[in-house]
């Protein structure tokens, strides 16, 4: 039986040679037809190949206004599919123009179609709205089936777009009549798809199951080019939701080689997540490094760049990658309240807002919190009751971070050796990397300003009688022994008060007078001295502890941020180790005494 892809590559190869023969002819209107058809062809995300320039040599020869209209619409639907939406805008905004001109219904709506393949990218999402209701009441005329489904396409996805649950069971009707009056297995195709990914959004797998059936075979009957990619996307949808460990990973090694073989950054996105998923956390960490070496900032902004940002992050959060998951933060933030689709949408990947929960959660961030609500406040709107359950319990998606071996040490003349293993570099002998050296020694002990400041070069030396004063003076400290018995009556009178409010402040207030008391005063009551000196050195250390951060921060940004979360500093200092980042410090070199 010939296979769907079989029956692609034999309708371009018939497509290819008419188009040959028609411009070996000089039959400009049969190269228009050949090549009008030829987008239909491509597999959406990857390389274009020859298609553009052959449609762009058609464009050039056009006859007529609506002739150049309509290519000038394939190709930049040619553009768009493969990936390349910037050459697709202003090829998309000729075919606009000139399809007003015309007023021609048919080519109004080719136009707009491909107007809203353009600008498909998250910061074009304003015109989307407009564009596809435009298109479909534009479509709402017309006889041909296949440009109603598209419109009614288009509506769909900006329906989930904007997490409008009606108008989405409004499309998704429209799309099933367009398949039953037409009988086009291409339009039940489509119909059966979407209706497929609601029912998995929605929680009902019995008729996720029978529909991503349906699915499959009808894209081998209508020969349509993307039914792979689509049964795949919804079969690995759903193994997540019902945690099918061994379809996960058959799913994420078919999602990483089409990614790694095609250049397609968003399904390797989607691979570390299933990987992850199916309890591969290696291999997730592998892609996540793979794909972000230069960066969150370089992913394309085109259709799948929520996708593949909101992947990496949920990849990295897990895995306690807080470098990428603060640039997440920074590129997410301005998508928030925005649903996560793949390209054709094709299958729902949770809000944004879930995504901004999961980072700040991991990085500790104060908006946790509003972002969890927002995302719930969104699920519960949808019925999208997995995504509610995952949300409310995202403990048991963390893992804990690996344990990691980070070098602190001197290395004879050549200086300071800092950070993880094949990431290290040289500082030179800055006096905060012996404090933090000595507090790292000794996880949980408090260390004086003073013993620690003597680990490092020129300390502050030895405190005499001459340095010190008392914290607080006898008249001070008689007037806060006064006080405090004061309050004591007040509060042993107070049985019959009604005001609450006095009561807790007189509370506050002796709890305060105490503090003072206990700082001023030592064991057996004695005032306790206060050393200039050891003042000196608290700031100094202090300070020089900060500054040697700041140092490491330009050279590994997540080790600054560790040591800044568990070294603190004060009259003394300690060191908290972290349990959920576990380190292997390396404090003395190998190979030189120091």
């Amino acid at each position: 039986m010939e296979s769907a892809a079989d029956k692609v590559a034999a309708a371009r190869a018939e497509l290819l040679a008419a188009y040959y023969e028609a411009r070996d002819n000089g039959d400009a209107e049969g190269m228009a037809a050949a090549a009008l058809r030829l987008p239909s062809s491509q597999y959406f995300g990857t390389d274009a190949g020859q298609v553009p320039a052959l449609i762009h040599e058609a464009y050039t020869v056009a006859v007529g206004p609506a002739s150049r209209c309509r290519l000038a619409a394939a190709l930049a639907r040619a553009w768009a599919y493969g990936g390349e939406a910037r050459r697709a805008v202003a090829f998309a905004r000729e075919a606009v123009t000139i399809a007003d001109r015309l007023g021609d219904p048919e080519v109004v709506a080719d136009a707009l179609d491909a107007a809203l393949l353009a600008n498909w990218g998250p910061d074009d999402f304003a015109e989307r709205p407009a564009l596809s209701a435009r298109l479909a009441d534009v479509a709402a005329h017309l006889i041909d089936p296949a440009q109603r489904l598209t419109a009614q396409l288009w509506c769909l996805t900006t329906a989930w777009e904007c997490l409008d649950v009606v108008a989405v069971q409004r499309r998704l009707r429209a799309l099933d009549i367009i398949a039953e009056e037409s009988g086009s297995a291409r339009a039940a195709f489509f119909a059966a798809s979407r209706r497929a990914m609601h029912a998995l959004v929605t929680g009902d797998l019995d008729t996720a199951d029978r529909l991503i059936a349906i699915t499959h075979d009808l894209g081998g009957k209508a020969a349509e080019p993307d039914r792979e990619a689509v049964v795949h996307s919804l079969v690995a949808a759903r193994a997540r939701q019902i945690g099918d460990t061994a379809t996960l990973r058959s799913e994420a090694a078919a999602f990483e080689a089409y990614g790694a073989g095609e250049g397609v950054p968003s399904v390797s996105a989607e691979a570390a997540v299933l990987w992850l998923a199916a309890d591969e956390p290696d291999r997730a960490r592998q892609l996540l490094h793979r794909l972000t070496g230069a960066g969150l900032g370089t992913v394309a902004r085109d259709v799948d760049f929520l996708l593949t940002v909101t992947s990496l992050v949920e990849v990295a959060a897990t895995l306690h990658s807080d470098a990428i998951v603060a640039d997440g933060v920074r590129l997410l933030e301005p998508f928030a309240g925005r649903a996560v689709l793949n390209a054709g949408a094709v299958t729902f990947h949770g809000v944004v807002d879930d995504y901004l929960h999961r980072a700040e959660q991991a990085l500790g961030g104060p908006s946790a919190t509003r972002w969890r609500d927002n995302a719930a406040s969104a699920y519960r709107r949808i019925g999208a009751a997995w995504w509610r359950d995952r949300l409310i319990a995202p403990a048991a998606a963390m893992r804990p971070a690996p344990p990691v071996t980070v070098h602190l040490h001197r290395d004879g003349t050549l200086g300071w050796v800092v950070g993880a293993d094949g990431t290290t570099v040289v500082l030179p002998d800055l006096k905060g990397l012996f404090y933090l050296r000595e507090l790292l020694r000794s996880p949980g002990v408090e260390s004086s300003v003073l013993d620690l400041s003597a680990a490092a070069p020129g300390h502050a030396g030895v405190v005499t009688e001459s340095d010190t004063a008392e914290v607080v003076d006898r008249q001070a400290l008689a007037a806060y022994h006064d006080r405090l018995r004061a309050i004591d009556v007040e509060l042993d009178e107070a049985e019959s008060w009604t005001d609450q409010a006095g009561l807790d402040r007189l509370r506050l207030e002796r709890e305060a007078l105490l503090a003072e008391v206990r700082t001023a005063t030592g064991l057996g009551g004695r005032r306790r001295r206060f050393s200039s000196a050891h003042e000196r050195a608290r700031i100094a250390v202090r300070k020089a502890i900060a500054s040697t951060l700041d140092r490491i921060e330009l050279h590994d940004a997540p080790l600054a941020r560790l040591l800044r979360d568990t070294i603190h500093t004060g009259a003394s200092c300690r060191y908290d180790p972290d349990p959920a980042r576990p380190v292997t410090w390396l404090l003395d070199s190998p190979t030189t005494e120091e």
